[in-house]
């Protein structure tokens, strides 16, 4: 096959994707739907909804990869989709493409009809205080409007985490990927934080139980380092902020971090088509 990139195979290879899963597809916008609608309409806590949302976003970018790849598990399905009449480049980027792509845009209008248009019109059926549907509308979009940019790089990049990982294991294990997955993730976070915790204690010539890494993921999730002092009753936590040069870079080396993932995916499939 020619290794050269032909936006028409590309197409029809997009176009192929989505006759073989539409069904998934709309199962998958069916359950984030549902599960947007429910989570505003139940969780009034604004950071607890956020983790849920961030949650749902990153599950949606992972349920896309066995169907990007024809069951790769499955010898009969994968051998088929490497012999398709295309480059591994144009059925790579064609993952990519609906993985992400087409599928963080059409997420962000879901969001924004489910929790903004929907949940309302689901509340309009009991006794309610609502305001008007236009002043709803109209503080959805300042809220979307509002919020910081690194807060949305965050989200990305979270994603991104989620899905390359989700991505390479798919590929490179044939069983229990799911649970490959789930265990790499925690032994990555408990491991990363372990080590930032171990290497700051000795920075900062404090106790180790004292000093708070930086996010609850990676460093990318919150940008600062704390620890807690005992000055007076009750003990205070002091934190150190990355200034925005450092922020911006720390994004971009994770950025850079995942974007390998995607790339040992390709090179999985150009090795297997080999």
């Amino acid at each position: 096959m020619n290794e050269t990139f032909n936006m028409n195979r590309f197409w029809l290879l997009v176009r192929r994707q989505w006759t073989e899963n539409k069904k998934v597809y709309l199962l998958l916008w069916g359950v984030i739907s549902l599960s947007l609608v429910v989570l505003t309409i139940f969780y009034s806590e604004k950071y607890e909804m956020q983790f849920f949302y961030i949650l749902l976003f990153c599950f949606g970018g992972c349920v896309m990869i066995p169907t990007l790849f024809s069951r790769w598990s499955d010898f009969g399905r994968s051998s088929f989709f490497l012999l398709l009449p295309a480059s591994v480049t144009e059925k790579f980027l064609c993952g990519l493409f609906c993985g992400i792509i087409l599928f963080i845009p059409v997420y962000c209008v879901n969001y924004f009809i489910c929790t903004y248009i929907f949940t309302y019109l689901i509340v309009l059926l009991f006794p309610n205080n609502l305001l008007s549907f236009s002043a709803v509308i109209t503080g959805g979009i300042n809220e979307i409007a509002s919020t910081p940019f690194s807060t949305y790089v965050v989200i990305f990049l979270t994603f991104l985490f989620a899905q390359s990982l989700f991505m390479t294991i798919l590929v490179q294990f044939k069983k229990r990927q799911l649970l490959i997955f789930l265990l790499t993730i925690m032994a990555i976070l408990v491991l990363y934080n372990y080590g930032i915790n171990l290497l700051m204690s000795k920075i900062l010539y404090i106790r180790r139980g004292d000093f708070r890494a930086p996010g609850v993921i990676l460093t990318f999730y919150s940008p600062d380092f704390g620890y807690e002092k005992s000055l007076g009753n009750p003990s205070s936590v002091e934190y150190f902020s990355f200034i925005k040069l450092i922020k911006n870079l720390n994004f971009l080396i994770w950025f850079i971090v995942f974007s390998l993932l995607y790339l040992t995916t390709w090179f999985k499939l150009k090795e297997r088509e080999l």
